[in-house]
């Protein structure tokens, strides 16, 4: 039994909540729910309306766990079907949020990890139960008059505990009573006060606990807005869910807001932080009065204005990702049933404390990354990031559509907060690389050379063994010698040596070996070892004079001619000396998948051109060989596609690329140029950054193969090239004529080879 190491990080589940545009009530009821709930701060409020195109990429944006609809209309149904693969894992509820209660079924609970949670874990954790019974703790509840002008701007600033969802917990008498909180009443026109902006408020408290990455700490300020502006109160809300530390100041009552927001600004510039700026947002209508309204304010830190026109993203900071702690576990896996198993033990979840709670039902979100992919060769539990595909991957890897989400860097999965373990199923390369082609609209299959070039691959037991396809004698003596013929071993290790700069495959590692250097007799038995050679004898019938050649299994002391049936004794036909030229000879033929003279359906040119992106890609390979794909307007056929979907230098992107490989004599035309521009724009149209790759088992490409060459790279279409020179190097791009000239010498990914292609073929 295999095992693997794991990195999990807990974290509340991250709920997008669809209200209708324009509707400030449906903003206030989303800041209710989210007083309630563990994270809630951080929770993106989705305005839906006839425009889907905003909504979406807020959506993409937070990359949401789920969507909650708090309001119900046509163009909020619109998006929740759309986004199916976000569905909760309570959906077969009629609310997928509240749900009937554990032990009082007349009353509801919710479904997800609450805020209760924060106030145990501070009761037992930081010893507030021990406290004394007139203590009051730095946390507080503000309480304001229905109406005060500011009420939704209260509610969506400091939080409130709504009561008209008839749950089994009182939300507002635990915050109150477990934390010693204080109470602090706003009275109509009333100042806020100094001591608020110190105070930790339920809004706040949501975030207590949580780790942040990513955290934008440059851009932690104020929003100046309308308080009674649905873009103003939505656009603080969004930015304080990506994880600012950020406050509202209302245009029109700046008076009331003015030692609050400074108490809260001095705050910042407290901070010893290497930048010096504190960050200002707001829209384009009030732009002209900021300055003003800033002088009002001194600080040491200056301020930098964000002008917010429409904003394309809903925001001006990527979201943090969050989570409560990272840990490491040590992972079984098996392969029972003729499929792999990654059996997990969860860590401790240490931020829930109160033992005498029920809280099983609630869900939290677990983030796994895997630190190595060994035990499960061509799968993967890190599968690339396309969030259409979530119900594919949490069929494939849990069993269960809802549960899986796709991450960056991993998967990560919705599960119960007593769960202890965990079983999945490692994602097949086939099964995504189908998946992907038939999200861009094509349906997938290996062909026959694709079947031809797998089994190759088994047979060699794994594309590593392809090293040997480097050297170029070999392949002459695999194309040259036709099926029929028969030769010694002596012509075998000529041809090897002859092929061309046999000396510079000195150090090349094929198998183990004792001496240091490589020699033509190595090759010959390794080729013999994996059976692409086989052994035999050539006799001549004493009856007909006709040569026959004999494999090694069909030798006996009796050989009976294949042509006029002769009964030959065997040991009359042995020279005596293996060196005497005759028919005593051992000979070899071409075995296995090589007996035929069908060039292995241009097998040797894909393994050595999967072997350069394995080089590239630090042996990380996601690849299939080749594909037939069939749409409604035409089935092209690649000889290779391969995935790579973490870059280094360019940050996260799915990149794919799809071959046409050809041997010694091939020519790539505007046929395969004309298939592969299809399948490209398809897989652009999903996401996928696609790359075209031409390779060929010579020396350079022709004049008429660079013209076509040059003219995609016009188009803007990126294209990697490889010729013997990348595909025998033991570093595609480490050879001294080049080294100090190339875009990317020390390429990472595919964007690096096309830079270097660029450059070595194209620039001349």
């Amino acid at each position: 039994m295999a095992t693997t190491d794991l990195s999990i990080k807990y974290r509340p589940v991250r709920i997008g909540f669809l209200v209708r545009g324009g509707k400030i009530d449906d903003l206030v009821k989303t800041a209710g729910i989210n007083t309630m709930l563990w994270g809630g701060i951080y929770n993106p409020i989705i305005p839906v309306s006839k425009n889907k195109q905003y909504d979406e990429k807020l959506i993409d944006l937070f990359n949401v766990d789920i969507l909650y609809a708090v309001s119900h209309t046509k163009e909020i149904k619109e998006i929740s079907e759309k986004f199916s693969y976000l569905k909760g894992t309570y959906d077969y509820t009629k609310n997928n949020l509240f749900l009937e209660g554990w032990l009082n079924r007349d009353k509801n609970i919710i479904g997800y990890l609450d805020s209760k949670n924060i106030v145990d874990y501070y009761w037992h954790k930081e010893g507030l139960k021990f406290s004394k019974k007139d203590f009051k703790s730095n946390f507080a509840i503000i309480r304001w008059d229905d109406k005060d002008k500011l009420k939704n701007l209260f509610a969506i600033s400091f939080g409130y505990f709504p009561t008209e969802y008839n749950l089994e917990d009182n939300y507002e008498s635990t915050f109150l009573k477990s934390l010693k909180s204080k109470e602090i009443e706003i009275k109509p026109v009333q100042s806020l006060s100094v001591e608020m902006a110190n105070n930790t408020y339920p809004m706040l408290f949501t975030s207590s606990e949580l780790k942040v990455s990513g955290r934008p700490y440059s851009k932690d300020g104020i929003y100046i807005g309308n308080e009674n502006n649905f873009d103003d109160l939505l656009y603080f809300w969004n930015l304080r869910a990506s994880g600012l530390n950020i406050e509202f100041l209302p245009i029109h009552h700046i008076k009331r807001y003015e030692l609050f927001i400074q108490s809260f600004l001095e705050n910042l510039d407290n901070l010893q932080r290497h930048d010096n700026i504190i960050k200002i947002f707001c829209l384009s209508r009030i732009y002209k009065d900021v300055e003003e309204i800033l002088e009002k304010f001194k600080l040491r830190k200056h301020f930098d204005l964000c002008y917010i026109d429409k904003l394309e993203n809903g925001l001006d900071a990527i979201p943090v990702n969050l989570y409560f702690d990272r840990q490491y576990t040590l992972a079984n896996v098996d392969k029972p049933y003729d499929r792999y198993n990654v059996t997990i033990s969860l860590p401790n979840k240490k931020f829930l404390v109160d033992t005498n709670r029920n809280v099983m039902f609630q869900n939290l979100a677990a983030s796994i990354s895997t630190l190595g992919e060994f035990g499960y060769p061509e799968h993967t539990l890190k599968p690339p990031f396309i969030r259409k595909l979530n119900t594919f991957y949490g069929r494939e890897i849990a069993f269960e559509p809802y549960k899986i989400r796709s991450e960056r860097d991993g998967i990560r999965i919705i599960i119960n907060t007593d769960k202890n373990s965990l079983s999945l199923y490692p994602l097949s390369h086939k099964s995504l690389i189908n998946k992907i082609f038939e999200l861009a609209d094509f349906k997938s299959e290996i062909s026959q050379p694709g079947l031809l070039l797998k089994r190759i691959i088994e047979k060699l037991n794994g594309l590593h063994n392809g090293e040997v396809f480097k050297i170029v004698g070999v392949r002459k003596l695999l194309k040259t010698i036709n099926k029929d013929v028969c030769i010694s071993r002596k012509e075998t290790e000529t041809i090897i040596r002859n092929g061309k700069n046999f000396n510079k495959y000195e150090n090349l590692y094929i198998e183990k070996r004792d001496k240091e250097k490589l020699t033509p007799s190595d090759v010959f038995e390794f080729l013999l070892n994996y059976d692409f050679l086989r052994p035999g004898l050539e006799l001549i019938c004493e009856y007909c004079k006709l040569r026959s050649w004999i494999s090694l299994n069909r030798i006996d002391d009796i050989l009976i001619c294949d042509y006029c049936g002769y009964e030959n004794k065997t040991r009359l036909h042995l020279r005596k000396s293996p060196n005497d030229k005759g028919e005593g000879d051992w000979k070899f033929r071409k075995s296995g998948f090589f007996a035929k003279d069908n060039n292995q359906e241009g097998a040797i040119p894909v393994i050595l051109t999967l072997l350069v992106f394995s080089r590239i890609l630090n042996h990380k390979l996601i690849y299939s060989p080749a594909l037939s794909l069939k749409s409604d307007s035409r089935d092209p056929e690649i000889d290779f596609c391969v995935l790579n979907y973490k870059t280094v230098r360019r940050g996260p992107s799915i990149q794919i690329g799809i071959g046409e490989c050809k041997a010694e004599g091939g020519k790539i035309d505007k046929n395969d140029i004309d298939n592969m521009k299809i399948i490209r724009k398809r897989l652009s149209k999903i996401g996928l950054d696609c790359f075209l790759v031409f390779s060929k088992t010579v020396d350079n490409f022709d004049e008429e193969e660079i013209n076509m060459f040059k003219r995609l790279d016009k188009d803007n279409i990126d294209i990697i090239l490889l010729t013997n020179r990348e595909l025998e190097s033991s570093h595609p791009y480490w050879y001294k004529e080049y080294s100090d000239n190339l875009p990317q010498k020390y390429a990472l990914d595919l964007k690096d080879m096309a830079d270097n292609s660029k450059y070595l073929y194209l620039n001349k």
